[in-house]
């Protein structure tokens, strides 16, 4: 596998997308019985959307994970939506991951709770006391990272905040077939903030596929702006970002 440096970030080039789930795979077990070398369980924020398919594929294959020693946390969940609904991102955790491997506890984003600034009040608090050793995110075709859209707040250190989610990324929700339509996808979301995301001892960013080739190019051959919030990522000396060919299609600096 192929590996770069870009800033202070490390990124790794895989064959494919499946290669790429299996790498990261590796990675987030490595790193889980590190962090079981010096705490008795740990907690871990994983994140939803077709870019982690092949990972949590790969995951659920392995047998050296003691899960029952590992709380999920996830990143964000439309405003308004119910745990039940067909789209909403803690049924998906469920359904993908949570009743396959059966982690210790799985804390979900209640996007339906009102009033709103409970479910913030509560889940932020969860992400401070459980303090996270790992992060497992991808890069969205705008460059966001969870539901932090241009322009990003690089500057709150609030764990969870409400955000309006901008066209580029609802149109990208339409394209990977969570919606029929751009009028189908809500407007806003509860989402952890680049702060939470960043946070943990290890963040492990997994983005393969072609459509994302473009905004990968730009994130890591631009300058860090929150106009590109996965930008940040040149600066996270404890970050890894796994490409595949697709992703990695459009670099200038591969050799």
């Amino acid at each position: 596998m192929q590996d770069l440096k870009y800033g202070q970030l490390t990124v790794f080039i895989a064959e494919s997308n499946a290669a790429l789930g299996l790498a990261g795979a590796d990675d987030f077990a490595t790193t889980v019985a590190t962090a079981f070398e010096t705490r008795d369980e740990v907690a871990v924020i994983l994140a939803t959307g077709n870019s982690q398919l092949s990972f949590m594929d790969a995951l659920c294959q392995r047998s050296d994970i003691d899960w029952s020693r590992i709380t999920i946390l996830h990143m964000d969940q439309y405003l308004g939506m119910a745990e039940d609904h067909p789209e909403s991102f803690s049924r998906y955790m469920q359904q993908k991951l949570v009743s396959r491997v059966k982690p210790k506890a799985f804390y979900g984003v209640r996007g339906d709770h009102q009033p709103v600034e409970e479910e913030l009040a509560r889940y932020g608090q969860l992400v401070r006391d459980l303090d996270p050793a790992i992060c497992v995110m991808g890069i969205g075709e705008n460059g966001h990272l969870a539901f932090n859209d241009p322009p990003a707040d690089f500057d709150t250190r609030e764990m969870i905040h409400i955000v309006e989610l901008d066209e580029a990324c609802r149109t990208q929700q339409v394209g990977e077939g969570h919606f029929a339509s751009i009028d189908d996808v809500p407007t806003r979301a509860l989402t952890l903030t680049v702060h939470a995301l960043m946070r943990p001892a290890s963040v492990i960013v997994l983005t393969p596929e072609a459509r994302k080739a473009k905004i990968v190019k730009r994130v890591l051959e631009g300058p860090v702006t929150a106009d590109y919030p996965a930008s940040l990522l040149q600066t996270a000396p404890n970050a890894r970002l796994y490409l595949d060919a697709d992703s990695s299609a459009l670099l200038d600096r591969r050799s």
